[in-house]
């Protein structure tokens, strides 16, 4: 009898983390009940097969066996503990890292017994048998080319060479030797086909019986064809949905859910090996040695079934079945020893629950200020209830019979720590800010030269909340803590590190705000002295008290009158190079000419007059000069104190 598989997953947050990767072979036949079809990407497929004395045998193909190994979940109606083993992505070449051969010599003779040197061979050619050890092959030319000859060294110690033609056989006199490339062989029928992964399902429970899969595979997006028809009564529009099946199983009376929506997608790579980055060693050192506290040990809900279970359903929520483990928290880092042994081939891999924890259901609506998102995220606030470190991993969310909600990255938790993952996008729900800033001025005073200005920065931001058109919303609206900043109002807010958090009830269709008042003083000091025009003017107009202000326009004026002393002191110095400028032309012209006509004589009374345009204009320079000494003379009085 078939067991349906569940159409509808109860509201309850269950944590899976498959921090554990290990593996088996795959058998019995699965058929498809259900597929849902995401514009994420991705198909979830629902599936029953048997399961029982002999494990169930599953064909996944490379590209989505990732997809698989992050999203399996068995409804089994025995709660069983599952497992699924599988050929590890590196299984052939570690065979062959064991063998005296390679992989390309085990497909050519002539190789493999270049390989194989000092073997004990077994030689047969049309009756006669030879025995003795491997001396290698060699060539030779022949009538029709090169041939290949096999050279071997008798028992008793005589040489023999036999052409490596169809009426030659030889054999390993050893059986270790035989079945070192038996191995090898094996090894490549194993990697015959790189474009699947065969897979092996089994449990620690041998009752026959019929048991559901769910899991995610790479599936392309699902699109619509939109027909609109105008008719008497209005638009008739009709959506077309266009679907591909790829999960290379046929579908027969598959029940087909087409989902869309903004649903986080991860891409977690599960089944490739990755090494962890090591730090490299600059001398030779001791290890230091590991630190584990004697805590107590740590059982029940980590490793065992839930064992007041009734009659078996096989509901999601139902189906928490793991491996048992004795578990113990040090100083630096948590174990989980798994207490079932685990017997597993080279070169295979195996997945297996390892954890089951059930958390209160902590689901967000949550707005992030200041990062300009347009949509809120939903996210899960998971807590650690556990004395354990949790280990970081890839969640694979499913809910409410609806199925694949999300994924999301859970970093390592530490006991009682606090998490909150994005696992999707609300995108019914839109968020706007809007921020405003002000500045207002505390104080004002002038002593030994420095201003020194009192502010307080205000900024406004309001958060502008359009509800979903079809359901309400408690949205959480999480306003970044700025340094510096405090906030004016906390009422009904939550203090967090890293942000105040308020929620926000927002009815179906309704609008609403959220303001969020902020200030900073701010204390500034400047020299006055040093200070230019427009900024002794722009100071001057923000200043309340009347002495500062009337100090702040004396200075102002002394600078405009420097700033003009030090315009003609330029001005006169100019003029005085250009008058030696116009002397040393007409010095250079005297001397050319050399005669005494009424012409040169000119141009000489010139020259004497411009050595007395010379020292007025040298005067008028020197004087504005000292003008400017004397009206900073007279700001550093004014800026004394009194």
């Amino acid at each position: 009898m078939s067991l349906p598989v569940p159409r509808r997953l109860r509201r309850a947050l269950i944590l899976s983390l498959s921090g554990l990767v290990l593996a088996f072979p795959l058998a019995a036949e699965t058929s498809i009940n259900a597929v849902t079809l995401s514009t994420a990407g991705l198909a979830m497929i629902e599936a029953e097969g048997q399961l029982g004395v002999e494990p169930m045998r599953l064909s996944v193909a490379r590209g989505d066996i990732d997809d698989f190994l992050k999203s399996l979940w068995v409804l089994d109606p025995a709660g069983g503990v599952p497992y699924v083993t599988m050929t590890g992505p590196g299984s052939f070449e570690d065979a062959f890292a064991h063998f005296p051969f390679g992989p390309e010599d085990v497909t050519d003779p002539v190789r493999l017994f270049g390989t194989m040197v000092g073997a004990p061979l077994v030689v047969e050619r049309r009756g006669e048998s030879w025995q003795g050890l491997n001396m290698g092959v060699t060539q030779r030319p022949g009538e029709h080319g090169t041939i290949n000859v096999l050279n071997l060294q008798g028992d008793d110690g005589v040489m023999h060479s036999f052409v490596m033609d169809d009426a030659l056989g030889v054999r390993f006199a050893e059986a270790a030797d035989q079945a070192t490339l038996t191995e090898a062989l094996r090894a490549w029928r194993g990697a015959a086909n790189p474009r699947r992964i065969e897979l092996t399902l089994d449990s620690d429970n041998e009752t026959p019986r019929e048991v559901g899969l769910v899991y995610l595979q790479n599936a392309p997006l699902w699109r619509t064809a939109w027909r609109a028809v105008d008719t008497p009564e209005g638009i008739r529009l009709i959506g077309w949905a266009v679907v591909e099946n790829t999960t290379g199983i046929d579908w027969q009376d598959v029940q087909l859910t087409l989902a869309t929506g903004s649903v986080r997608a991860i891409e977690a790579q599960l089944y490739a090996r990755t090494y962890a980055r090591r730090e490299q060693a600059l001398e030779p050192q001791a290890a230091p040695p590991m630190v584990t506290a004697a805590a107590p040990l740590y059982r029940g809900a980590i490793g065992a079934m839930a064992e007041a279970a009734g009659a078996p359903s096989i509901a999601m929520q139902d189906s928490m079945a793991s491996v048992q483990v004795t578990a113990d928290d040090g100083d630096s880092f948590s174990r989980f020893t798994l207490d079932t042994p685990v017997s597993l081939p080279a070169g295979q891999m195996m997945s297996v629950p390892f954890l089951s924890e059930l958390l209160p259901d902590a689901r967000l609506v949550l707005y992030r200020g200041g990062q300009g998102d347009r949509n809120p995220v939903i996210a899960l606030s998971l807590e650690n209830p556990l004395p354990l470190r949790l280990p970081a991993g890839v969640l694979t969310l499913y809910e409410d019979g609806r199925g694949h909600a999300g994924d999301a990255m859970i970093p390592e938790l530490a006991p009682g720590a606090t998490e909150v993952v994005d696992f999707a996008r609300d995108t019914a729900v839109e968020v706007r800010e809007e921020s405003t800033n002000t500045e207002t001025l505390r104080e004002m005073r002038i002593v030994d030269g420095i201003l020194t200005v009192t502010e307080d920065l205000e900024r406004r931001v309001t958060y502008r909340i359009e509800g979903a058109p079809d359901a309400e919303r408690e949205v959480t609206i999480d306003h970044p803590r700025n340094p510096g900043w405090n906030v004016s109002s906390t009422t009904g807010a939550e203090e967090r590190p890293d942000a105040w958090r308020w929620v926000v009830a927002v009815g179906a269709g309704e609008r609403a705000s959220l303001t969020v008042t902020e200030r900073q003083p701010r204390l500034r000091r400047m020299g006055v002295i040093d200070m230019d025009l427009n900024t002794l003017a722009y100071w001057e107009g923000r200043a309340e008290d009347a002495q500062v202000r009337e100090l702040l326009a004396q200075v102002g004026q002394l600078r405009r009158e420097i700033l003009d002393a030090e315009n003609e002191q330029r001005r006169q110095a100019g003029e005085v190079q250009t008058l030696e400028r116009e002397q040393q032309r007409l010095v250079s012209l005297i001397v050319q000419l050399g005669d005494d006509s009424q012409a040169n004589r000119d141009r000489r009374a010139r020259v004497d007059a411009i050595d007395g345009a010379i020292a007025e204009a040298q005067a008028a320079s020197e004087a504005a000069a000292q003008s400017a000494v004397n009206l900073r003379a007279r700001i550093s009085a004014l800026l004394q104190p009194r």
